[in-house]
């Protein structure tokens, strides 16, 4: 009976920890993604324009 509240108490405290730990990732985890986002933006938004004076370029031409 003594083990098995040991072993119990054991896997509290842990469980604990874990769930802790798990919310410190996900706000590290969140950070990164959003300093991630703000880095990609604008080459992505230049890569869209890009995107579209190809397609005005092609219906100048006819070849769209």
């Amino acid at each position: 009976m003594k083990t098995i509240m040991s072993l119990l108490s054991v896997a509290v405290v842990i469980a604990c920890c874990c769930n802790s730990a798990s919310a410190e990732d996900s706000k590290l985890k969140t950070g990164v993604k959003k300093v991630g986002t703000a880095i990609v933006w604008p080459f992505k938004k230049v890569g869209q324009g890009l995107v579209a004076m190809g397609h005005g370029a092609k219906k100048l031409v006819g070849k769209g």
